[in-house]
């Protein structure tokens, strides 16, 4: 593998004690609709599972409403009209569909690489917190090359429960603790375009960025900042 060495020796320099840089600042993203536009590709498997089930397809539009509370909601809410439907077995044709499918029209929201590379640049601990499937986040990180910028990326089944419970936040957190992170509360961010991220970080009391580009809702949830691109964290943050 080929280094960027002045890139690298910047990562170097920037979380090393020894140089007097503080590292105090952990960003956590959402991955669908926060870092990828994974909307097509999430809904030609929820029809695949329908038509399984001899159900009409619905459009991508009503599909993308019930994204953002995990693979059993999505199932759930996507097969309300089929009464008869065992939630497991459903899981487990989505998964085998959605595996074989994951980076068909799946692609970046602008500027996400280039921020990604910015924030950690800066010494940032950069990290993922999804309620997708962990093992599905991570090879759409890495089919991108992000992974070498992330402390972690977790999704549904690496912890317990999803968000906006706090399980999946504090093993970010120690996570990030491990690497030298302070662990204040004010110096860390949850980025997402759901109403679980703004509630996840309600619950915890870490600052809250709310991506109106995304494809989930806030409700009634009042983010501490809201942004139309994604690279204008960078003017939040840095």
């Amino acid at each position: 593998m080929l280094i960027n060495y002045p890139d690298f020796f910047k990562f170097v320099f920037s979380h090393s004690p020894v140089y007097g840089v503080a590292v105090n600042k952990l960003i956590i993203f959402d991955f669908d609709g926060t870092l990828a536009d994974t909307r097509t590709d999430i809904g030609r498997a929820v029809n695949s599972v329908r038509t399984s089930y001899g159900l009409p397809e619905f459009p991508m539009d009503k599909i993308v409403g019930y994204v953002g509370g995990g693979r059993t909601q999505l199932m759930e809410k996507s097969l309300h009209d089929q009464p008869e439907k065992d939630i497991t077995e459903a899981c487990n044709r989505f998964t085998e569909y959605y595996v074989r499918n994951l980076v068909v029209d799946t692609r970046l929201y602008d500027g996400v690489s280039e921020t990604i590379k910015a924030l950690w640049s800066k010494g940032y601990f950069l990290a993922v917190l999804s309620n997708k499937p962990g093992d599905m986040c991570r090879k759409i990180t890495a089919f991108f090359g992000l992974n070498q910028y992330l402390i972690t990326t977790l999704g549904g089944g690496d912890v317990s429960t999803v968000k906006p419970e706090p399980e999946g936040f504090y093993e970010v957190l120690r996570v990030a603790r491990e690497k030298g992170f302070n662990g204040k509360k004010e110096n860390t961010w949850m980025v997402g375009d759901h109403h679980t991220d703004l509630q996840l970080a309600l619950n915890v009391g870490i600052n809250s960025i709310f991506c109106k580009f995304g494809f989930g809702s806030r409700l009634e949830m009042n983010p501490d900042f809201e942004i139309e691109r994604f690279n204008e964290i960078k003017s939040i943050i840095i």
